[in-house]
């Protein structure tokens, strides 16, 4: 029944989203939109796939560069294969990023056995913090050009602020873990108090547990930043990435015949990305990455039908590449890694059980 419900929320979620794109279309003028995408030039949507793809190869080495600096063997293929994964993950889990890390960390620990949890997770926080970093970046540098020219709307501004603002927030956390140990304290004794009403467990001390595994995460993160060169390549790497993205945000643009400034494609495709993320409880941000990414682009003055064409072909090469682009990874990687990946969940179901039933066994609760 909870099977059934789950499966019924996911419709009712998509169902939502596809009605606000189809909104979204209305609005748009539907026969300049079809018109605009029937005219679109074949190879430079193909130019934009693999502009996602080098996009995504960015984001990968970034990430090989970061677990370097933490001296965990990641390596380029794996770190891509996972890298493809958790994308794919994120597009079919609304989780605001949330299960493509978690497919991240399970594919590498698969890999790598030797390399420990708190490790793993470091390499992550870091690559997200450069990630957020390169961001703000180069929303910041874009944002100050428009503004000088003029050609910045004052409510884009105010958006491009707060997302801003509130991706440096998130990386603080991501620099310093050891600021959660308070709320990993009040979250482990919550959990506690559940055990214990549940399964009847007691004597966990999770939340000595929890302190500990952060104390470790912060360690690795501080003896990451203190391999500066690495570091700075890692963040060169991720610019490229964003670098990549808005390219291929023109290159769908030109697809269509239209033109739009460079510094543009930098503010919108970022903000775009920021869309896609929000935790709107519906699988790719369906319908509310659309509708913003339109607006976004009509406030700088590109025509509504123009906008829509672009955003719903931007769509197909995130949403559409990125998901056959993962079904083809996880076909190839799935040969070997497979029963490895089944070795580890079922680990992690034995320590769980050893966490609540104290090693007595699920049977006897």
């Amino acid at each position: 029944m909870a099977k059934l419900s789950s499966k019924a929320s996911y419709a009712v979620a998509l169902a939502a989203g596809l009605l606000i794109v189809a909104l979204v279309l209305a609005l748009s003028d539907p026969a300049a939109v079809a018109a605009r995408i029937a005219g679109t030039k074949p190879w430079l949507v193909a130019l934009a796939c693999l502009l996602d793809f080098v996009s995504i190869l960015f984001f990968a080495l970034a990430w090989t560069v970061t677990a370097m600096a933490l001296r965990v063997p990641l390596g380029v293929v794996d770190g891509f294969v996972a890298s493809v994964l958790g994308i794919m993950a994120d597009k079919l889990v609304a989780s605001a990023s949330v299960s493509g890390e978690l497919v991240r960390l399970a594919y590498v620990k698969s890999r790598r056995s030797d390399a420990s949890y708190a490790e793993l997770l470091a390499t992550l926080m870091v690559h997200r913090f450069l990630y957020n970093v390169a961001f703000i970046a180069l929303l910041v540098a874009a944002i100050f050009d428009l503004a000088s020219s003029g050609g910045l709307p004052h409510a884009l501004a105010s958006i491009s602020a707060l997302a801003a603002l509130s991706t440096l927030a998130a990386s603080y956390l991501l620099v310093r873990p050891e600021s959660l140990r308070g709320v990993a304290r009040v979250v482990a004794r919550y959990a506690e108090t559940l055990l214990r009403r549940f399964y009847g467990s007691s004597g966990l001390d999770l939340a000595s547990k929890a302190e500990d595994f952060i104390d470790s995460v912060a360690r690795s993160v501080r003896r990451a930043w203190r391999r500066k060169s690495l570091m700075a390549l890692a963040a060169a790497f991720m610019v490229l990435q964003w670098v990549a993205g808005a390219f291929e945000l023109g290159a769908l643009f030109s697809s269509i015949g239209y033109s739009v400034s460079a510094w543009v494609l930098l503010v919108t495709f970022p903000l775009h990305c920021y869309l896609t993320a929000l935790p709107v409880g519906i699988p790719a941000a369906l319908g509310v990455t659309e509708a913003g990414t339109v607006a976004l682009l009509a406030a700088f003055g590109v025509e509504r039908s123009a906008a829509m064409a672009v955003t719903l072909l931007v769509r197909f090469v995130e949403v559409w590449f990125e998901l056959a682009l993962g079904a083809v990874v996880a076909v190839l990687a799935g040969v070997r890694q497979r029963e490895r990946l089944i070795e580890l969940v079922r680990s992690w179901r034995a320590e769980a059980e050893v966490l609540v039933y104290g090693g007595r066994g699920g049977s006897e609760s």
